[in-house]
């Protein structure tokens, strides 16, 4: 073991509120699941098939990265807006794939890219958000629903869409008509597409909060048990989803994976003495997006779990080392497989990263862990970019690769 130095401040790197260094293994330990994000909202990782021998050019480039890089799975975005990257009669194509949302692409795009993904003897997680209908507050609710199309359930069902305080579109998470679009939307696609799993990422309740008195609150009152509060009954319609879902999934193909990448505090030790050793004021996805992972785990709602732990080593009030052990140690027998979630994108950017070997680090360090089985990446465009990231994504190809320690 080595003593972690902060290149900032050239002393130890403590764990939390305490004097303890923190300590890097001496090698590095491989794990059985490596994979990426490949988010399209927004055409962050792919554009849209404009040109659609470009489109499948820069798809199988994707996939042989994904290949050089040993991925044995991706996590691609097939939902990213009320929407379908997928031949569906339940949602209309995505403005993201197509330019225009309900646009036909040129061909069965998702079903071409799960193929080539399988020949490359790479999995193929459907990653979809279950709630988001827009991702700015630029329009109001019914100029942007005016910019969907007929399909979009959104447009369909105005009143089941709820406005956070920037202004962003969600569907209702406590309608129960919201719930049953999502396992129909789900069942659909498993029905019809090979895919290897689904996957949810961090949005469930908004981040910024929703507008007192245009929520849910109608569904509250309707539905709510005695004595139960407003956050408790947001929990347990999230969690009660979930359970759904895996049960949906299940039933149809028990070989498919159902997976979470929540915020990566749940709560801290402050709040809860359970919690995570962070900063009292850290958010905690229990409270701010009344997501209960614990809960899941316990439950046995999900198969694996991918907590975005997008902080460095030297985070003043959440750092990677005390976050990492907190969700070791919450797995720890449940049959729930563990996969960090790391944030190479930034790498050269945010203070906490100015290590070039910052990621590096953190997979090793993750990795000591015999209940980490893997390590999830965001962004793959992060990997293939001539940008401030790349020393240290050079740095993590070495150790990934070559297996030499940084």
């Amino acid at each position: 073991m080595k003593t972690l130095i902060n290149v900032n401040t050239h002393k130890p790197v403590v764990h939390f509120d305490t004097m303890t260094p923190v300590e890097i293994p001496d090698r590095y330990t491989s794990k059985p699941f490596r994979a990426w994000w490949v988010s399209n909202v927004v055409n962050i990782d792919l554009p849209t098939t404009d040109d659609a021998k470009d489109y499948q050019r820069q798809v199988i480039r994707m996939l042989d990265e994904a290949k050089k890089w040993q991925m044995t799975a991706i996590f691609f975005q097939v939902r990213t807006t009320n929407d379908a990257f997928y031949a569906s009669k339940l949602n209309p194509y995505s403005r993201y794939l197509t330019g225009k949302e309900g646009k036909e692409p040129p061909m069965d795009m998702l079903r071409w890219i799960i193929k080539e993904t399988h020949q490359r003897g790479i999995e193929f997680h459907a990653w979809m958000n279950p709630y988001r209908v827009s991702v700015n507050g630029t329009l109001s609710k019914k100029d942007y629903l005016d910019t969907c199309d007929d399909l979009n359930f959104a447009k369909r069902n105005p009143e089941m869409v709820l406005v956070d305080q920037k202004g962003i579109l969600i569907l209702n998470p406590a309608h129960p008509a919201v719930h049953d679009h999502i396992d129909d939307s789900i069942r659909e696609l498993i029905h019809d597409y090979p895919v290897d799993g689904i996957h949810f990422d961090d949005y469930f309740y908004p981040y910024a909060g929703l507008i007192e008195g245009e929520g849910d609150e109608w569904e509250y009152e309707a539905f709510k048990t005695t004595d139960m509060s407003l956050e408790d009954f947001r929990r347990a319609q999230v969690n009660g989803l979930i359970k759904r879902l895996h049960e949906s999934i299940k039933s149809i193909n028990s070989a498919l994976r159902f997976g979470m990448s929540p915020f990566g505090i749940w709560k801290n030790k402050a709040d809860d003495p359970r919690g995570s050793n962070t900063h009292p004021t850290c958010g905690q996805c229990y409270h701010q997006q009344f997501a209960d992972p614990v809960a899941w785990i316990e439950t046995g709602s999900i198969d694996y779990i991918v907590p975005q732990i997008y902080f460095g080593f030297s985070h003043d009030r959440a750092p990677f080392a005390d976050l990492v052990d907190w969700w070791a140690g919450i797995v720890k027998g449940s049959g729930v497989d563990l996969y960090i979630g790391h944030g190479p994108y930034r790498l050269g950017v945010e203070k906490e990263y100015g290590d070039p070997a910052e990621v590096a680090h953190q997979v090793m360090y993750a990795n000591q862990y015999p209940e980490v089985n893997g390590n999830v990446f965001f962004t793959y465009n992060t990997f293939i970019k001539d940008g401030k990231a790349k020393p240290g994504i050079d740095i993590l190809h070495t150790l990934l690769i070559d297996e030499v320690t940084p």
